[in-house]
Order: C-alpha cells, then sequence, then structure tokens
C-alpha cells in the first residue's frame, strides 16, 4: 500500500499561492491558514484579462472575415457582378450572341433581309459608340458642376436622330416634329432609341404600308397623347411652318385659319377633333393628307438611296 501511494500523483492544492503571494511556486499552505483577500483579488483580475483576451481575439477574427468578405473579391460581391452582367445596357448591343439573337427576332417582326439587318445592327453600333464619346466629352468639360440629368442609356440620343433625319433621310422639319418623331422611336422613355425600336422604326420608315404610315403620323402629330388631334395642336404645329408676310400684323390669325380649315377637311364625324379613324379616312381619301401637318417620312427617292447602302 505504502508503494502504491508513492506512485500514485499529487494532487494540487487549490488553495496554493499565486506566483507573486510572497511563498515558492508549488508551495503549500499550512493547514487551517487563510488565503489572503490580495491574492484572491490579483486571480480574479488575471481571469478577467484572459477572458477579455479570449473575447478581443475572437471579435478581430470576426471583423476580418467582415473585411474580407466585402472586399472586391469577396463572396458577397459575386452575386451583384452576376446581376451586372445580365444587364442589356452594359454594351449589349455590341455582344455577338445578343446581335444575332435580335437579328433572328426582327426577320420576322420587319421587311429587311438578313442581311440588310446585320448592316443596321453596325451603323447603329457605330452610331452609338460617336454618341458614347460625346457624352464622355460633355462629362469631361462639366467636371465640378452637379449633373441633374439621369444615368445615360446606351442608344441614339435626340443629337444624333437629327443629324440623322438631316443628312440621311433629308427630312427637314421643325424642332417640334424632330421631338415627336424621337418620342415615337424612344416608346420607353429612356432619352436613347435602342437597338430593336430603332429597326422596327426603320422599318415602318422606310418600307412601311400606306396603313403603317397612317398610324406613324398619327402619333406623331397627336402631342399630347391623348388619341386624338385637336385644333390647339394643329396651330402648335402649323405656327413655325408659315413665313410671315410683309405688312402682316398678326401672323397667328392666318395660323388659326388654317387650323380651322384643316380641322373642317379631316374631321370626318364633325365632332371638333381628328380620330385616328377620321384621319385614317381622310388620308385614303386624299392621299397628299398624309403629312398635312408637317414633313415626318422621307421621300421614296431618299428611301431607295438609303436602302442600297444596306445592300452587300
Amino acid at each position: 500500500m505504502s508503494e502504491l501511494r508513492s506512485v500514485t500523483p499529487t494532487t494540487v492544492n487549490p488553495e496554493e499561492d499565486s506566483p507573486g503571494a510572497g511563498v515558492g511556486a508549488g508551495a503549500k499552505r499550512p493547514a487551517g491558514a487563510k488565503r489572503p483577500a490580495g491574492a484572491s483579488i490579483r486571480t480574479g483580475t488575471t481571469i478577467i484579462k484572459s477572458v477579455s483576451r479570449f473575447l478581443r481575439g475572437r471579435k478581430t477574427s470576426v471583423n476580418t472575415k467582415r473585411q474580407i468578405s466585402a472586399a472586391p473579391g469577396g463572396k458577397c460581391c459575386e452575386p451583384r457582378k452576376r446581376r451586372r452582367r445580365r444587364m442589356p445596357e452594359a454594351g449589349g448591343a455590341r455582344n455577338s450572341a445578343y446581335i444575332v439573337k435580335i437579328i433572328e427576332s426582327l426577320k420576322k417582326k420587319t421587311k429587311f433581309s438578313r442581311v440588310e439587318l446585320d448592316n443596321l445592327c453596325k451603323l447603329y453600333t457605330k452610331l452609338t459608340t460617336n454618341s458614347s464619346q460625346q457624352q464622355v466629352g460633355r462629362s469631361m468639360s462639366s467636371v465640378g458642376r452637379r449633373s441633374q440629368s439621369r444615368p445615360a442609356v446606351e442608344g441614339i440620343d435626340r443629337a444624333i436622330f437629327r443629324e440623322l433625319l438631316h443628312d440621311t433621310f433629308h427630312v427637314i422639319t421643325e424642332d417640334i416634329l424632330v421631338e415627336r418623331l424621337f418620342c415615337c422611336w424612344d416608346r420607353e422613355i429612356e432619352g436613347a432609341i435602342r437597338l430593336e425600336p430603332w429597326i422596327i422604326g426603320l422599318d415602318v420608315f422606310l418600307r412601311g404600308s400606306l396603313r403603317d404610315r397612317i398610324d406613324f403620323c398619327f402619333h406623331v402629330y397627336d402631342l399630347n397623347n391623348d388619341g386624338y388631334i385637336t385644333k390647339d395642336e394643329i396651330f402648335q404645329l402649323l405656327k413655325n411652318c408659315l413665313i410671315k408676310q410683309p405688312g402682316e400684323e398678326d401672323p397667328d390669325e392666318s395660323v388659326r385659319d388654317l387650323s380651322e380649315l384643316a380641322l373642317k377637311k379631316l374631321d370626318v364625324d364633325h365632332d371638333g377633333k381628328i380620330s385616328f379613324r377620321d384621319y385614317e379616312t381622310a388620308v385614303k381619301g386624299e392621299p397628299l393628307l398624309l403629312e398635312a401637318f408637317g414633313q415626318c417620312l422621307p421621300t421614296d427617292e431618299n428611301c431607295v438611296v438609303f436602302l442600297a447602302t444596306l445592300q452587300p
């Protein structure tokens, strides 16, 4: 029994002094002696410091993980990158797969051939590239000034559209009609004409039937999009078309007279305004009334010239 007791490890007394208590490390306190109050305070302080260091280390590791996940290469950014790749604005029209898909869709919706559609897509790419460069130039020149406009959308803007009308199709018309023509192409009201609406608009512009052109011109002349052409709208459309004659005191009076005559000619049901049915009936009876309130379409000769540029 005595040999077994000598081999058995000695149990540490829980009331041993701490290293700084003035007693050697591992020494036992005499039986019945009380533990000093300072030693218990120091021991408690040491435990609290250890716990504090442990918690501080855990907090640092958690913050480090959060910083890594919030970094540009972190996992939390991956879903946002995937969403950006799906956005059509990010050069979608210049992506070959996107253009192939658009061509296949437009081949069924328009009268253009595959070759013509491909060339129209190339023309669109060229026009939008020039437009983007001009926008960058304008943004560089306006550094320091707060911009109030919406973010730029990829497409043909108003300036490029006006140049196309004047230089390519020779549609020389008033500013109010240029704006209305642009709005008829920009159906989504984004401030730019995207690829598909651009080609569908050209299909009506260049190869549309009489019914297509009647519908197009009516929507151009319907300034407030309420489905009717009123006398006031006719006045606004004709106001800048007439040249003031020498000695004429009130040129607007002549415009009002002309507006009344046009209204009587086109108002088939005599309700004081021109509906689409009124307009269609009048134009079919007299095709020259199609562009009665201003030029909206290119001439047949200009259409032939432009279509020739799309051939191989």
